[in-house]
């Protein structure tokens, strides 16, 4: 009895000593001490993983909240926080809408992808949503038809915008421009139905974030959706329909792509009246198939014809001018 007493215990140390070198030999091949996590050192596995994140802009122009941010695909270009502006020293050059209108869109490596003649902006939450591209014939797109980008591929996706040569570059390669998505001649933008393929196709190559054609507000969405070119020279009346004056250009943030001001010419007396976009509506009728694009003061007629007047749109570049007509707006 006491020899199998002894065996008994001689086989017990025999396995916890092989035990013991399994363990050590786990621990070397996975870089650590097993039951724990890797520390640092030469068999760590390095990440690079870009994580998607809600743009990061000033509060004043915060990007709104149209539900969760999509996911992330592989191969996404470099994350900003902001589109890159070149040179700095021509900033104010980016900021009136009508300035960017014929800027010849490039890919990461310099070459044309075509011209942007328009784009599509969302009134209500204030911000240019998508850029319309006449396509360049090497991308094979059907005569007439305009691409349709997320403006978020230049913000959020590490593009710059050039205000010396004129040239907007998404850090995207002309292939990935097969069958994207793109609007025939005379493409109305209500109802959005065409908006999901449009962010289905683009959420593969680049961030999608909050960005999208809806308007969160008590009572459901509601879509306030115009083209740029639409907003220019469109006219302003008051609540009693009278006529206030015609729209010049609008004043941008073009790092996010948010429109804080029209510039409004009046229809009586000199100058012109910078508006703040929250001052303004665009009636549902104005947005219905075959309807005339008009806007609304929400406030007393008097409160745009006493507000302080500028003498260029260059004048409304200042940003000390643009903090008192957001106060003057806002009080």
């Amino acid at each position: 009895m006491k020899n199998i007493r002894y065996l008994a215990i001689l086989l017990s140390l025999a396995l916890i000593l092989s035990s013991c070198q399994l363990t050590e030999q786990v621990s070397k091949l996975s870089g650590g001490s097993a039951g724990g996590s890797a520390s640092s050192g030469q068999n760590e596995v390095p990440t690079d993983i870009v994580s998607q994140t809600e743009q990061a802009y000033p509060a004043e122009t915060q990007a709104p909240g149209n539900g969760n941010p999509e996911p992330v695909a592989v191969g996404m270009p470099p994350q900003s926080q902001a589109a890159g502006i070149q040179p700095n020293e021509m900033r104010a050059k980016l900021t009136h809408l009508s300035n960017l209108m014929g800027y010849q869109v490039l890919d990461g490596n310099g070459d044309t992808l075509g011209v942007a003649n328009d784009y599509i902006i969302n009134t209500c939450e204030g911000y240019i949503i998508y850029i319309l591209m006449d396509p360049d014939a090497s991308l094979k797109v059907e005569q007439g038809n305009r691409v349709v980008i997320p403006f978020e591929a230049v913000t959020i996706n590490s593009g710059v915008l050039d205000a010396q040569n004129k040239t907007i570059q998404l850090r995207l390669t002309k292939n990935q421009f097969s069958n994207a998505p793109a609007f025939p001649p005379g493409q109305q933008l209500t109802p959005t139905k065409w908006e999901d393929g449009t962010r289905g196709f683009w959420k593969k190559a680049v961030r999608i974030g909050k960005l999208a054609t809806s308007c969160n507000v008590s009572g459901g969405p509601v879509y306030k959706v115009v083209y740029a070119t639409q907003l220019l020279e469109v006219e302003l009346y008051d609540g009693n329909n009278k006529l206030l004056g015609t729209v010049q250009d609008a004043i941008l943030e073009p790092e996010s792509g948010n429109i804080g001001f029209y510039i409004v010419k009046p229809a009586e007396g000199d100058g012109l009246v910078m508006v703040r976009l929250r001052a303004i509506n665009i009636p549902k009728e104005a947005l219905e198939p075959g309807g005339t694009l008009t806007l609304v003061l929400l406030t007393e007629p008097m409160v745009f014809w006493e507000a302080p007047r500028i003498s260029s749109v260059d004048e409304a570049d200042d940003f000390e001018m643009q903090s008192k007509m957001r106060q003057y707006w806002g009080r």
